[in-house]
C-alpha cells in the first residue's frame, strides 16, 4: 500500500482549533533513486535493524543521532555514505564504546520520540577505520551486549554472552515466524487474527520475542504467531485443595463443556474443575509435588476438555469466544523478560484493582466510548509453596460485552510496520478518511481517537486514583468504517491506585499491592498512557505520511487542556513543566537483571513548554 497523500489543505478551522495551524510536512525523505548493491538490505532485516537501532538510540541517551559532520567517516566509507545521501537520505550513526565501532546507517525518517525510520542500508566501522558491510541484524547483537557491559559490568561475566543469545533467539523467532506466516493459512475470526498478527513484538525491545522453555514442537503447538487453536488440560481439584478468589460473591466460571465431560469421568464428586495450559499442564506432571497430589487422589488429571480456545498476543491469556472470556493461564517460559506464570502478589495486584474499579461510578469503567476489562476472578491451588501456586494459578478476565466489541482490535497489531508494506493503520485511515484528506480531518479522526483512549483514562486517574497500564498489548481499540468508536483496557495485573487520589479506601487493605504513591502511579501512566501508547500512536501516523508528530501533539494538547475537569487539565499543568517523559528500559532491565522493578530512561517530552523544553 502506497503512503497517505494529503490535500494542500491542512489547517483547521480558526474557529474551533485554532492551535492547530501550519503542520509540517511528513519528515520522510521524497527519494529519486534509492541507491542500489550490496549494501541494500532484506526487507525483513531493514525492519529488525531499525528496532535495535531505535531501541539502543533511546536507551543510551541518543535521542538525535544523525551526524553533524563527516569527521568520524573512514575513507573507504565516504562514497557509500555519499551514495545514500544522494538518494535523499540523512545519516545517523551509533557508537559502541567498549571496542569504539560505529553503525552508521541511512536514515528515511527521523522522530523526535525516537521511532526512527530505517533505510535498507547500514554499514559497520571497526575503531581502526576498518569498514565491513552491514549484512544482518545478528551482527549487533554482540556488539550492543558488549556495550551494556562496558557502561554496567555484570557480576557474572557469562552473563553479556548469554544476553547476546537471547537477542539471537529472538531474532531466529522473528524468522520463523515470518517463515511460517507466509505459508499458513489465517483462521479465526478478525479479532483472533489481529491478536494473532503481532510478528515482532515491542518495538523499543531488544528480546522482544526470545522464549526459553518452547521447542519447535511446542511453537507449532502453541505460538500464536502461527495462527493455533487448541484445548486446554483441565484438572479435578479436591474442594479442600482449590482457592478461588472473585471481585464479587460469585465462582470463576467454567466452560460448561468442560463440566459436562467432567461428570461423566468422576459422577457427583467433592471436585472443582481448574484449567490449565497444555504446556504447562505437562510441566507440572512432571513435578514431584504434583504427583504426590495425584497418588493421593487429591488432584485428577482430566486431559484437554471444553471448547477449542485461541491464544492471544501474550501468549499465556486464551480466548474463549463461546464463552466471551479470556483465561491468563500460567506458563513457565521465559517470554521476553519474564517466566510467564502468575504470582500471588500479581494476582492479588489485578483482583485488589479490579474490586476498586468495579465499585466505581458505572460511567468512569463502561460506557459506549469506554470500557474496562475487569479481572473477575483467580483460582489456584491452595498450597504454602508460593512458586507451586504461581505455577496453577489461573485469572478469569471479562470480554467485550456485545457487537462493538467483535470490531475491537489490540494496538500492538494495528500498529506494527510488517517487513514489506504498511501497519494495518494506514488503511484504517484511508478507509475513514479517504486517500488525500485535509489535516482538519486527520485531526478529527485523531481527536476520536483521544476521546475513547486517553481522555478517559485520565480521567480515571485524576478523579479516582486509578493508573492503568494501558500499553499497546493492553489497550484495544473498536474501529466502525475506519472510525475509533470504542476504547478498552485489558488486564489489572499492572493497574495501580494513587493512596492520596483513592476515593474508596475502605475497600483495599493498607497493605494492598495495588496502592501506589501518586508520585509513582503518576509515572506508570506517564510512560504506559502518554508515552508509550500515545506517543507510538503519533509517530505511526506520522510516518504514513500525513503530517508530522509536533501537529499531533498539540491536538492533544488542545483536547486535554478544555477537559471539563479541573483535576485533569492540573495534569497537563504538571506534564507541560517536566523536560522529559519517562520510558521504560526494556534492553537496560534485560541486561542488569531487574525483574519486577525495570530500570527507566528520560526522553525529551513534546508537551513541555518552551520554558521547560529539554
Amino acid at each position: 500500500m502506497s503512503a497517505m497523500t494529503f490535500s494542500s489543505t491542512q489547517c483547521v478551522s480558526p474557529v474551533r482549533d485554532a492551535a492547530l495551524h501550519k503542520p509540517q510536512a511528513s519528515r520522510t525523505t521524497r527519494r529519486i533513486d534509492a541507491p542500489a548493491g550490496r549494501d541494500r538490505l532484506p526487507a525483513l532485516d531493514r525492519r529488525l535493524l531499525e528496532q535495535y537501532f531505535n531501541t539502543y538510540c533511546r536507551e543510551m541517551g541518543c535521542f538525535d543521532p544523525r551526524m553533524a559532520d563527516d569527521a568520524s567517516l573512514a575513507d573507504d566509507l565516504r562514497g557509500t555514505v555519499q551514495a545514500w545521501r544522494d538518494a535523499g537520505y540523512a545519516i545517523a550513526c551509533v557508537t559502541f564504546p567498549h571496542d569504539g565501532s560505529r553503525l552508521y546507517v541511512a536514515l528515511d525518517r527521523f522522530s523526535p520520540m525516537g521511532f526512527h525510520r530505517l533505510a535498507p542500508h547500514a554499514a559497520l566501522q571497526s575503531a581502526d577505520g576498518t569498514v565491513t558491510p552491514f549484512d544482518s541484524p545478528e551482527a549487533l547483537t554482540g556488539r550492543i551486549a558488549g556495550a551494556l557491559a562496558f557502561r554496567q559490568p555484570p557480576a557474572d561475566k557469562a552473563w553479556p554472552q548469554r544476553f547476546a543469545a537471547l537477542m539471537h533467539n529472538s531474532i531466529e523467532r522473528v524468522r520463523y515466524y515470518h517463515d511460517h506466516a507466509l505459508r499458513r493459512e489465517r483462521r479465526g475470526t478478525p479479532f483472533v487474527r489481529a491478536e494473532q498478527s503481532l510478528l515482532f513484538g515491542h518495538v523499543f525491545h531488544v528480546t522482544s520475542k526470545a522464549s526459553e522453555g518452547f521447542g519447535e514442537d511446542d511453537m507449532q503447538a502453541y505460538a500464536p504467531e502461527l495462527g493455533v487453536s487448541f484445548r486446554l488440560h483441565y484438572f479435578a481439584v479436591s474442594s479442600r485443595l482449590f482457592d478461588a478468589r472473585a471481585i464479587d460473591a460469585s465462582q470463576p466460571p467454567i466452560d460448561p463443556e468442560a463440566m459436562h465431560a467432567a461428570t461423566a469421568l468422576l459422577g457427583d464428586s467433592e471436585y472443582r474443575l481448574l484449567p490449565c495450559h497444555p504446556w504447562q499442564a505437562d510441566y507440572l506432571l512432571r513435578q514431584d509435588a504434583i504427583k504426590a497430589l495425584l497418588a493421593r487422589r487429591e488432584l485428577i488429571s482430566l486431559g484437554a476438555l471444553g471448547e477449542v480456545v485461541w491464544p492471544t498476543s501474550s501468549v499465556r491469556t486464551v480466548w474463549l469466544p463461546l464463552q466471551r472470556q479470556f483465561l491468563k493461564l500460567s506458563l513457565d517460559v521465559r517470554i521476553t523478560n519474564f517466566v510467564r506464570n502468575n504470582p500471588p502478589e500479581q494476582v492479588a495486584r489485578a483482583l485488589d484493582a479490579s474490586r476498586y474499579i468495579a465499585a466505581l461510578p458505572a460511567a468512569c469503567r463502561s460506557s459506549e466510548r469506554f470500557e474496562i476489562l475487569l479481572d473477575a476472578a483467580g483460582a489456584s491451588l491452595s498450597v504454602s509453596d508460593d512458586a507451586l501456586r504461581a505455577s496453577t494459578t489461573v485469572v478469569y478476565r471479562q470480554a467485550m460485552r456485545d457487537a462493538v466489541g467483535d470490531e475491537a482490535r489490540v494496538l500492538a497489531t494495528v500498529l506494527e510496520e510488517p517487513a514489506n508494506g504498511a501497519a494495518p493503520l494506514q488503511a484504517l485511515l484511508e478507509e475513514a478518511l479517504g486517500e488525500a484528506p485535509s489535516f482538519e480531518r486527520l485531526a478529527a479522526w485523531w481527536m476520536r481517537y483521544l476521546d475513547v483512549t486517553l481522555m478517559p483514562l485520565l480521567r480515571l486517574f485524576a478523579c479516582h486514583g486509578v493508573s492503568l497500564e494501558a500499553h499497546l498489548q493492553n489497550a484495544m481499540v473498536a474501529f466502525q468504517a475506519g472510525w475509533p468508536v470504542r476504547g478498552y483496557v485489558r488486564d489489572m495485573e499492572g493497574a495501580s491506585i494513587s493512596r492520596t487520589r483513592c476515593a474508596r479506601p475502605e475497600l483495599l487493605s493498607p497493605q494492598s499491592p495495588a496502592l501506589y504513591s501518586d508520585d509513582a502511579a503518576w509515572k506508570r501512566l506517564r510512560y504506559y498512557v502518554l508515552v508509550n501508547h500515545i506517543g507510538h500512536v503519533v509517530a505511526s501516523i506520522a510516518r504514513t505520511g500525513a503530517c508530522d508528530e509536533a501537529a499531533l501533539w498539540r491536538v492533544v494538547e488542545q483536547v486535554w487542556a478544555r477537559d471539563i475537569e479541573p483535576a485533569v487539565v492540573a495534569l497537563l499543568d504538571d506534564v507541560r513543566r517536566r523536560p522529559t517523559l519517562p520510558a521504560k528500559a526494556n534492553m537496560l532491565s534485560c541486561f542488569g537483571g531487574h525483574g519486577e522493578a525495570p530500570a527507566w530512561v528520560e526522553i525529551p517530552n513534546p508537551l513541555a513548554d518552551e520554558e521547560h523544553r529539554a
